[in-house]
């Protein structure tokens, strides 16, 4: 485990802010992507349909968790461990609500509250684990 940390920490920022903004684009796409229903669907139609509820809220805790983490692990270079927590687990929160919010505009999806505190609960369980193990 040790050796695990040893190399997650020794990744150049540049490439830890890459894959955190490649994670936040694919977030970002899923969760905006219409959910119409039509011939020709995509697979993440095929997806959603086929996916039950339950797995789709465990999902949402997972998604956030890791964002929050990567987003701890990205802003490693800044000093003060109390605003690396804020801006991470902030950062998290509040994409979680802008696309819920968002999602209220887009065919065939939408937005809850529920799935915002979903969001939440999982960015703290995220900052929870990379407060642990960083």
């Amino acid at each position: 485990m040790t050796r695990v940390l040893a190399v997650i920490s020794a990744v150049p920022v540049a490439i830890r802010w890459l894959a955190t903004i490649v994670f936040v684009v694919l977030i970002v796409a899923l969760s905006i992507t219409p959910d119409r229903g039509q011939a020709g669907d995509t697979v993440f139609h095929w997806l959603v349909t086929n996916t039950g509820t339950l797995l789709q809220k465990i999902l949402h805790l997972l998604v956030y968790a890791t964002l929050t983490g990567m987003l701890f692990w990205a802003l490693e270079s800044i000093a003060t461990r109390r605003l690396r927590i804020v801006l991470a687990l902030g950062g998290a929160v509040l994409l979680g609500a802008a696309l819920e919010w968002f999602q209220l505009r887009v065919p065939g999806r939408f937005g809850s509250v529920g799935d915002i505190l979903l969001n939440a609960a999982g960015a703290i369980l995220g900052l929870v684990v990379a407060l642990l193990l960083m």
